[in-house]
């Protein structure tokens, strides 16, 4: 009985050390073509206070909001121009997100007049400029969190593009800070479907902050 109790012990331990030996020897590139896409996440209708929410589009700029750059992001104007609509009828704090030029000595920085003129900024309505996190420009603080807290705003919706990029980070960095954060996702887009599939699969899955997703028909005001 020793001696099988031994011989099982040294195939267990054989097992582990070779699936050790083996799992240490892949990686996510060797798994790529093997990857099996998990259950999409839960959509959810949300009903939010106007006085408290601010809306928060991003970076919806000519130079690639285009059909040669970024179809996908053109295809969710129309989606985004209805939300805007409905937020600013409700009286939601709608502000807007600008990205800089990474590199200003070859391209310009993007100006408001640079926003597809169907989202564009209205009125007194504040524009963000900032690379991924809307909160954050390299080490500086863009100002938006105090301009939220004056404001009372407790829940932040992020539409625009791109999903893999400002959507997630903002919102991310949004839920962090405390808020609420709300992603809608037909009214967001990256350079292809993966990198919007990316995008909410990461923003549902983190225990360390919450992000409800929702779609355009699935958000009242009160």
């Amino acid at each position: 009985m020793l001696r099988l109790r031994n011989l099982l012990s040294a195939a267990v331990l054989a097992a582990l050390l070779s699936y050790a030996g083996s799992a240490s020897a892949e990686t996510i590139i060797d798994e790529w073509a093997s990857v099996n896409a998990p259950p999409p996440p839960k959509l959810e209708s949300v009903t939010v206070d106007p006085k408290t929410t601010a809306l928060l589009v991003m970076d919806l700029i000519r130079q690639t909001c285009n059909n040669d750059r970024r179809p996908r992001c053109v295809a969710s104007i129309p989606k985004v121009e209805k939300l805007i609509a409905a937020a600013r009828g409700s009286g939601v704090t709608v502000i807007h997100g600008l990205f800089p030029s990474p590199a200003p000595d070859k391209f310009p920085h993007p100006v408001v007049g640079d926003i597809l003129p169907a989202v564009a900024p209205k009125g007194d309505e504040p524009v963000f400029t900032s690379f991924v996190d809307k909160f954050i420009l390299r080490d500086q603080d863009t100002g938006l969190q105090k301009f939220l807290k004056d404001k009372g705003i407790t829940t932040v919706i992020t539409i625009g593009t791109a999903s893999h990029n400002s959507i997630l980070f903002t919102s991310v960095d949004a839920a962090l800070r405390g808020f609420k954060a709300i992603v809608v996702v037909d009214a967001m887009s990256g350079n292809n479907a993966y990198e919007d599939q990316a995008a909410a699969y990461i923003l549902t899955t983190s225990i360390a902050y919450r992000v409800t997703l929702t779609t355009t028909d699935m958000i009242k005001f009160q």
